[in-house]
């Protein structure tokens, strides 16, 4: 069957004109009429209205319709299509299940694995700086040490009180790699508006948002936010793995994830009388950076932290039964940058 040159049209736009699966996920997503609407998109409802032979309140319906479904996103020009494919595949994934077309999940991640991880890869690592910054879990950093504000999740939260959305885990919705929780997704500000807008976040207190991030980190997700320092550019916090995450998984498997992703400014070390080789935190590690081995005149073998490899998270200091694992604060506060790496729109 011919496919139908709008959804050409959106694919091309996505840089995959010629692909069978990016059609497939658009026929999937939206019918040939919806895709012609979408590409007339951003304009004027009266413009719509008059193009398309409806009235404004039927464009406003439709549009949020699309909204609900994730096909349209807000912009400074107004609502429109996503502009790259990371944002079209967290929206659709991220919306109530009731609006993800079945089936959807797996061509996402057939075209994941045909190639897109490694353009995603190479986009997230050629901007010059990491586009986004781990933070501290709760509970893992010394009581004695001050976090700055952005970069502790209770002042994170704290600072954007008055609106915090809580949706789930686009990333995950589509993997189904692991069982780890989804809905744990934060979002502040213009993002958690757009959620509410369409329906694919519900809107939380600063306590529970606090007591989602408890959650996701007991279960060794690791917090991330924007790389930068002014608490209004923090939009989000993102607790990520490796298995799903699209920063994650694809960086990882490219060998290239501290280009993507930067530290916190905290380095884990570990206390060698107290260890006592068990092994426990080695898988909690997303990033291969624990090797238990024998150390020094020691006898009995010992959890080694690779710096090179060690962003700080701190969910080994969690689950270290002995512990003896601590969050060592290594790096000034100028670590954090001020601006952003590339178009904000580029994480999550």
């Amino acid at each position: 069957m011919k496919t139908d040159e709008a959804y050409i049209k959106l694919a091309e736009r996505g840089g995959h004109r010629d692909s069978d699966l990016l059609h497939r996920i658009l026929e999937k997503a939206m019918t040939p009429e919806e895709a012609r609407f979408l590409l007339e998109l951003p304009a004027a409802n009266a413009d719509l209205a008059a193009k398309f032979g409806i009235d404004e309140k039927a464009v406003a319906d439709k549009i949020h319709g699309l909204a609900r479904r994730g096909l349209v996103v807000s912009s400074r020009k107004g609502l429109r299509y996503p502009r790259d494919l990371g944002t079209l595949h967290d929206n659709i994934l991220a919306s109530l299940p009731q609006y993800v077309p079945p089936g959807i999940d797996k061509l996402w991640m057939d075209f994941y694995e045909s190639g897109w991880w490694r353009e995603i890869a190479e986009s997230l690592t050629t901007l010059g700086n990491a586009v986004l910054r781990v933070i501290p879990i709760l509970s893992s950093t010394p009581a004695d040490v001050k976090l700055l504000p952005h970069e502790s999740i209770v002042g994170i939260i704290e600072a954007h009180k008055e609106l915090i959305t809580v949706r789930h885990c686009c990333c995950r919705v589509g993997a189904k790699a692991c069982d780890h929780p989804t809905e744990v997704c934060t979002q502040f500000g213009r993002r958690a508006e757009y959620d509410l807008y369409r329906g694919s976040g519900r809107k939380v207190s600063a306590d529970e948002a606090i007591s989602v991030s408890m959650k996701a980190g007991k279960s060794g997700l690791v917090p991330t936010v924007t790389n930068v320092s002014p608490m209004e550019a923090l939009e989000f916090i993102c607790y990520c793995d490796k298995c799903a995450c699209l920063v994650l998984n694809p960086t990882i498997r490219a060998g290239k994830v501290h280009q993507a992703v930067a530290s916190s400014r905290f380095l884990v070390k570990v206390d060698k009388d107290l260890c006592d080789g068990c092994g426990d935190c080695v898988p909690w590690c997303f990033f291969d950076a624990i090797e238990i081995k024998k150390v020094g005149g020691s006898g009995t073998a010992k959890a080694v932290i690779s710096a090179d490899k060690c962003v700080g998270c701190g969910v080994c200091v969690l689950k270290c039964p002995p512990g003896a694992m601590t969050m060592e604060l290594v790096q000034p506060p100028e670590f954090i940058p001020q601006t952003i790496a590339g178009p904000s729109s580029i994480v999550h």
